[in-house]
Protein backbone atom coordinates (compact mmCIF):
# COMPACT_ATOMS: atom_id res chain seq x y z
CA UNK A 1 0.00 0.00 0.00
CA UNK A 2 2.80 2.41 0.89
CA UNK A 3 4.70 1.80 -2.33
CA UNK A 4 1.50 2.19 -4.40
CA UNK A 5 0.68 5.45 -2.62
CA UNK A 6 4.23 6.68 -3.20
CA UNK A 7 3.91 6.02 -6.93
CA UNK A 8 0.62 7.93 -7.07
CA UNK A 9 2.09 10.88 -5.19
CA UNK A 10 5.11 10.84 -7.49
CA UNK A 11 2.87 11.04 -10.56
CA UNK A 12 0.85 13.86 -8.96
CA UNK A 13 4.07 15.75 -8.28
CA UNK A 14 5.14 15.28 -11.89
CA UNK A 15 1.87 16.86 -13.01
CA UNK A 16 2.44 19.89 -10.80
CA UNK A 17 6.05 20.33 -11.85
CA UNK A 18 5.24 20.00 -15.53
CA UNK A 19 2.16 22.19 -15.46
CA UNK A 20 4.12 25.31 -14.53
CA UNK A 21 6.76 24.80 -17.21
CA UNK A 22 6.52 26.02 -20.78
CA UNK A 23 7.07 23.69 -23.75
CA UNK A 24 10.55 23.11 -25.08
CA UNK A 25 11.50 23.49 -28.70
CA UNK A 26 12.78 20.04 -29.57
CA UNK A 27 15.82 19.51 -31.73
CA UNK A 28 14.41 17.25 -34.44
CA UNK A 29 17.87 16.15 -35.53
CA UNK A 30 18.68 15.01 -32.00
CA UNK A 31 15.39 13.17 -31.63
CA UNK A 32 16.05 11.43 -34.93
CA UNK A 33 19.54 10.44 -33.71
CA UNK A 34 18.07 8.97 -30.53
CA UNK A 35 15.52 7.10 -32.60
CA UNK A 36 18.27 5.63 -34.78
CA UNK A 37 20.16 4.42 -31.69
CA UNK A 38 16.99 2.80 -30.38
CA UNK A 39 16.18 1.21 -33.74
CA UNK A 40 19.67 -0.30 -33.89
CA UNK A 41 19.31 -1.73 -30.39
CA UNK A 42 22.07 0.43 -28.94
CA UNK A 43 20.14 1.09 -25.73
CA UNK A 44 23.08 1.93 -23.41
CA UNK A 45 24.27 4.74 -25.70
CA UNK A 46 20.70 5.92 -26.25
CA UNK A 47 20.19 5.98 -22.47
CA UNK A 48 23.23 8.19 -21.88
CA UNK A 49 22.33 10.59 -24.68
CA UNK A 50 18.66 10.82 -23.70
CA UNK A 51 19.37 11.36 -20.02
CA UNK A 52 21.52 14.33 -20.94
CA UNK A 53 18.96 15.68 -23.40
CA UNK A 54 15.94 15.36 -21.10
CA UNK A 55 17.87 17.10 -18.31
CA UNK A 56 18.20 20.17 -20.53
CA UNK A 57 14.74 19.79 -22.12
CA UNK A 58 12.53 19.02 -19.07
CA UNK A 59 9.24 19.31 -20.97
CA UNK A 60 10.13 17.39 -24.13
CA UNK A 61 7.50 14.66 -24.24
CA UNK A 62 9.16 12.96 -27.22
CA UNK A 63 12.53 12.49 -25.53
CA UNK A 64 10.84 11.44 -22.29
CA UNK A 65 8.93 8.77 -24.18
CA UNK A 66 12.13 7.62 -25.87
CA UNK A 67 13.99 7.43 -22.56
CA UNK A 68 11.06 5.64 -20.93
CA UNK A 69 11.14 3.11 -23.76
CA UNK A 70 14.91 2.67 -23.40
CA UNK A 71 14.53 2.10 -19.67
CA UNK A 72 11.86 -0.51 -20.41
CA UNK A 73 14.16 -2.33 -22.82
CA UNK A 74 16.96 -2.23 -20.24
CA UNK A 75 14.58 -3.70 -17.63
CA UNK A 76 14.67 -0.50 -15.55
CA UNK A 77 10.94 -0.67 -14.93
CA UNK A 78 10.28 1.97 -12.27
CA UNK A 79 12.40 4.64 -14.03
CA UNK A 80 10.50 3.78 -17.20
CA UNK A 81 7.17 4.32 -15.42
CA UNK A 82 8.37 7.70 -14.14
CA UNK A 83 9.48 8.97 -17.57
CA UNK A 84 6.40 7.70 -19.38
CA UNK A 85 4.20 9.32 -16.75
CA UNK A 86 5.92 12.66 -17.36
CA UNK A 87 5.62 12.23 -21.13
CA UNK A 88 1.90 11.51 -20.89
CA UNK A 89 1.32 14.58 -18.75
CA UNK A 90 2.67 16.61 -21.67
CA UNK A 91 0.96 14.61 -24.41
CA UNK A 92 -1.92 12.35 -23.37
CA UNK A 93 -2.68 11.24 -26.93
CA UNK A 94 0.49 9.34 -27.81
CA UNK A 95 -0.49 5.68 -28.05
CA UNK A 96 3.01 4.28 -27.71
CA UNK A 97 3.51 5.94 -24.32
CA UNK A 98 0.32 4.33 -23.02
CA UNK A 99 1.33 0.96 -24.47
CA UNK A 100 4.85 0.85 -23.01
CA UNK A 101 3.54 2.11 -19.67
CA UNK A 102 1.08 -0.79 -19.76
CA UNK A 103 3.95 -3.22 -20.33
CA UNK A 104 5.71 -1.77 -17.29
CA UNK A 105 2.59 -1.96 -15.13
CA UNK A 106 1.98 -5.56 -16.15
CA UNK A 107 5.53 -6.49 -15.16
CA UNK A 108 4.95 -4.80 -11.80
CA UNK A 109 1.85 -6.93 -11.31
CA UNK A 110 -0.73 -4.16 -11.83
CA UNK A 111 -2.82 -5.82 -14.54
CA UNK A 112 -5.90 -3.64 -14.03
CA UNK A 113 -3.84 -0.49 -14.50
CA UNK A 114 -2.12 -2.06 -17.50
CA UNK A 115 -5.50 -2.80 -19.12
CA UNK A 116 -6.57 0.79 -18.54
CA UNK A 117 -3.47 2.09 -20.29
CA UNK A 118 -3.95 -0.34 -23.17
CA UNK A 119 -7.52 0.87 -23.61
CA UNK A 120 -6.15 4.41 -23.83
CA UNK A 121 -3.53 3.27 -26.34
CA UNK A 122 -6.26 1.79 -28.54
CA UNK A 123 -8.37 4.94 -28.31
CA UNK A 124 -5.35 6.92 -29.50
CA UNK A 125 -4.45 4.32 -32.14
CA UNK A 126 -7.29 1.89 -33.03
CA UNK A 127 -4.94 0.00 -35.36
CA UNK A 128 -2.50 -0.95 -32.58
CA UNK A 129 -2.30 -4.72 -32.98
CA UNK A 130 0.32 -4.89 -30.22
CA UNK A 131 -2.08 -3.30 -27.72
CA UNK A 132 -4.83 -5.78 -28.56
CA UNK A 133 -2.27 -8.58 -28.31
CA UNK A 134 -1.14 -7.47 -24.86
CA UNK A 135 -4.75 -7.24 -23.65
CA UNK A 136 -5.29 -10.76 -24.96
CA UNK A 137 -2.23 -12.03 -23.09
CA UNK A 138 -3.35 -10.46 -19.83
CA UNK A 139 -6.80 -12.00 -20.11
CA UNK A 140 -5.25 -15.37 -20.97
CA UNK A 141 -3.06 -15.23 -17.87
CA UNK A 142 -6.20 -14.46 -15.83
CA UNK A 143 -8.03 -17.44 -17.29
CA UNK A 144 -10.52 -15.22 -19.14
CA UNK A 145 -10.14 -17.16 -22.37
CA UNK A 146 -13.10 -15.71 -24.28
CA UNK A 147 -11.85 -12.18 -23.65
CA UNK A 148 -8.35 -13.30 -24.61
CA UNK A 149 -9.60 -14.73 -27.90
CA UNK A 150 -11.65 -11.62 -28.69
CA UNK A 151 -8.62 -9.36 -28.35
CA UNK A 152 -6.15 -11.72 -30.00
CA UNK A 153 -8.50 -12.07 -32.97
CA UNK A 154 -8.58 -8.26 -33.16
CA UNK A 155 -4.79 -8.24 -33.19
CA UNK A 156 -4.75 -10.88 -35.93
CA UNK A 157 -7.22 -8.94 -38.08
CA UNK A 158 -5.02 -5.84 -37.88
CA UNK A 159 -1.73 -7.67 -38.39
CA UNK A 160 -2.24 -11.14 -39.91
CA UNK A 161 1.54 -11.67 -40.18
CA UNK A 162 2.27 -11.64 -36.43
CA UNK A 163 3.55 -15.09 -35.48
CA UNK A 164 3.03 -14.73 -31.75
CA UNK A 165 -0.64 -13.89 -32.14
CA UNK A 166 -1.33 -17.26 -33.76
CA UNK A 167 0.34 -19.47 -31.19
CA UNK A 168 -1.26 -17.52 -28.34
CA UNK A 169 -4.63 -17.93 -30.04
CA UNK A 170 -3.84 -21.62 -30.24
CA UNK A 171 -3.29 -21.72 -26.48
CA UNK A 172 -6.50 -19.78 -25.78
CA UNK A 173 -8.64 -21.97 -28.05
CA UNK A 174 -7.03 -25.07 -26.56
CA UNK A 175 -7.97 -23.86 -23.07
CA UNK A 176 -11.62 -23.83 -24.25
CA UNK A 177 -11.13 -27.25 -25.87
CA UNK A 178 -11.83 -25.85 -29.32
CA UNK A 179 -9.18 -28.13 -30.76
CA UNK A 180 -9.76 -27.54 -34.46
CA UNK A 181 -9.36 -23.77 -34.05
CA UNK A 182 -6.36 -24.31 -31.79
CA UNK A 183 -4.61 -26.50 -34.36
CA UNK A 184 -5.44 -24.12 -37.21
CA UNK A 185 -3.80 -21.24 -35.38
CA UNK A 186 -0.83 -23.27 -34.18
CA UNK A 187 -0.17 -24.51 -37.72
CA UNK A 188 -0.43 -21.04 -39.23
CA UNK A 189 1.93 -19.73 -36.56
CA UNK A 190 4.47 -22.42 -37.44
CA UNK A 191 4.13 -21.68 -41.16
CA UNK A 192 4.73 -17.97 -40.67
CA UNK A 193 7.50 -18.63 -38.18
CA UNK A 194 9.40 -20.81 -40.63
CA UNK A 195 9.54 -17.88 -43.05
CA UNK A 196 11.14 -15.53 -40.54
CA UNK A 197 14.77 -14.60 -40.98
CA UNK A 198 15.28 -15.66 -37.37
CA UNK A 199 12.49 -18.06 -36.35
CA UNK A 200 11.30 -18.03 -32.76
CA UNK A 201 11.29 -21.10 -30.54
CA UNK A 202 8.02 -20.15 -28.86
CA UNK A 203 5.50 -21.27 -31.50
CA UNK A 204 7.05 -24.73 -31.33
CA UNK A 205 7.13 -24.76 -27.50
CA UNK A 206 3.49 -23.70 -27.26
CA UNK A 207 2.32 -26.20 -29.86
CA UNK A 208 4.31 -28.93 -28.10
CA UNK A 209 2.63 -27.96 -24.82
CA UNK A 210 -0.70 -28.52 -26.52
CA UNK A 211 0.41 -31.95 -27.79
CA UNK A 212 1.61 -32.95 -24.32
CA UNK A 213 -1.82 -32.07 -22.93
CA UNK A 214 -3.40 -34.15 -25.71
CA UNK A 215 -1.15 -37.13 -24.88
CA UNK A 216 0.59 -36.93 -28.27
CA UNK A 217 4.02 -37.12 -26.72
CA UNK A 218 5.95 -38.06 -29.85
CA UNK A 219 4.73 -34.94 -31.66
CA UNK A 220 5.55 -32.84 -28.62
CA UNK A 221 9.07 -34.28 -28.43
CA UNK A 222 9.80 -33.62 -32.10
CA UNK A 223 8.64 -30.00 -31.88
CA UNK A 224 10.61 -29.38 -28.70
CA UNK A 225 13.83 -30.77 -30.14
CA UNK A 226 13.37 -28.37 -33.07
CA UNK A 227 12.70 -25.48 -30.69
CA UNK A 228 15.86 -26.21 -28.70
CA UNK A 229 17.87 -26.25 -31.93
CA UNK A 230 16.61 -22.68 -32.51
CA UNK A 231 17.03 -21.43 -28.94
CA UNK A 232 18.46 -23.49 -26.09
CA UNK A 233 18.03 -20.98 -23.24
CA UNK A 234 14.34 -21.45 -22.42
CA UNK A 235 13.78 -23.70 -19.40
CA UNK A 236 10.14 -24.13 -20.45
CA UNK A 237 11.24 -26.07 -23.54
CA UNK A 238 13.24 -28.56 -21.48
CA UNK A 239 10.43 -28.85 -18.93
CA UNK A 240 7.96 -29.75 -21.67
CA UNK A 241 10.53 -32.10 -23.24
CA UNK A 242 10.82 -33.89 -19.91
CA UNK A 243 7.03 -34.28 -19.84
CA UNK A 244 7.09 -35.71 -23.35
CA UNK A 245 9.77 -38.24 -22.43
CA UNK A 246 7.82 -39.22 -19.30
CA UNK A 247 4.77 -39.78 -21.47
CA UNK A 248 6.84 -41.91 -23.82
CA UNK A 249 8.11 -44.04 -20.90
CA UNK A 250 11.69 -42.78 -21.12
CA UNK A 251 12.54 -41.66 -17.55
CA UNK A 252 16.31 -41.38 -18.10
CA UNK A 253 15.78 -38.95 -20.98
CA UNK A 254 13.18 -37.14 -18.88
CA UNK A 255 15.76 -36.68 -16.11
CA UNK A 256 18.33 -35.25 -18.52
CA UNK A 257 15.83 -32.77 -19.96
CA UNK A 258 14.72 -31.65 -16.50
CA UNK A 259 18.32 -31.20 -15.40
CA UNK A 260 18.71 -28.75 -18.29
CA UNK A 261 15.59 -26.89 -17.14
CA UNK A 262 16.99 -26.63 -13.61
CA UNK A 263 20.32 -25.38 -14.91
CA UNK A 264 18.51 -22.59 -16.73
CA UNK A 265 16.07 -21.78 -13.91
CA UNK A 266 17.34 -23.25 -10.60
CA UNK A 267 14.87 -21.22 -8.52
CA UNK A 268 11.76 -22.97 -9.85
CA UNK A 269 11.04 -25.36 -7.01
CA UNK A 270 8.62 -27.65 -8.87
CA UNK A 271 11.43 -28.81 -11.16
CA UNK A 272 13.26 -30.26 -8.16
CA UNK A 273 10.12 -32.01 -6.92
CA UNK A 274 9.45 -33.65 -10.29
CA UNK A 275 13.10 -34.64 -10.61
CA UNK A 276 12.92 -36.29 -7.18
CA UNK A 277 9.99 -38.38 -8.39
CA UNK A 278 11.90 -39.38 -11.50
CA UNK A 279 14.92 -40.44 -9.43
CA UNK A 280 12.59 -42.50 -7.23
CA UNK A 281 11.24 -44.17 -10.35
CA UNK A 282 14.82 -44.95 -11.40
CA UNK A 283 15.60 -46.39 -7.93
CA UNK A 284 18.07 -43.65 -7.05
CA UNK A 285 16.96 -42.75 -3.49
CA UNK A 286 19.93 -40.56 -2.57
CA UNK A 287 19.47 -38.36 -5.63
CA UNK A 288 15.74 -38.19 -4.92
CA UNK A 289 16.40 -37.14 -1.32
CA UNK A 290 18.76 -34.39 -2.46
CA UNK A 291 16.18 -33.02 -4.88
CA UNK A 292 13.45 -33.00 -2.22
CA UNK A 293 15.79 -30.95 -0.03
CA UNK A 294 16.32 -28.53 -2.91
CA UNK A 295 12.57 -28.36 -3.47
CA UNK A 296 11.87 -27.46 0.16
CA UNK A 297 14.65 -24.88 0.20
CA UNK A 298 13.49 -23.15 -3.01
CA UNK A 299 9.83 -23.33 -2.03
CA UNK A 300 10.43 -21.64 1.31
CA UNK A 301 12.68 -19.02 -0.26
CA UNK A 302 10.16 -18.17 -2.98
CA UNK A 303 6.69 -19.64 -2.30
CA UNK A 304 5.23 -18.51 -5.64
CA UNK A 305 7.91 -20.34 -7.69
CA UNK A 306 6.19 -23.70 -7.25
Amino acid sequence: MVSRLSRRLSCALLVLVTAVAGPDADDEAELHRFGALIHSGNFPEAKTALESYTASHPTSWQSMYQLGYVYFRLHMIQPSVNLLCKSLVLNTDFAESHKILAYDLNILGHQDLALRELDRAIKADPKSSESYYEIGRIYYERGSYLDAIHNLEQAKAINPASVRTYHNLGLAYAALREDSKAVTNFEEGLRLNSKQQKPSAWPLIDYATYFNLQGQFDKARDLLLKSIAIESNWDQAFDELSKAYRGLGQPAEAVEALQHAIHLNPQKSIYHYVLARLYTQLHQPEEAKAQIAQYEQKRQASPVSH
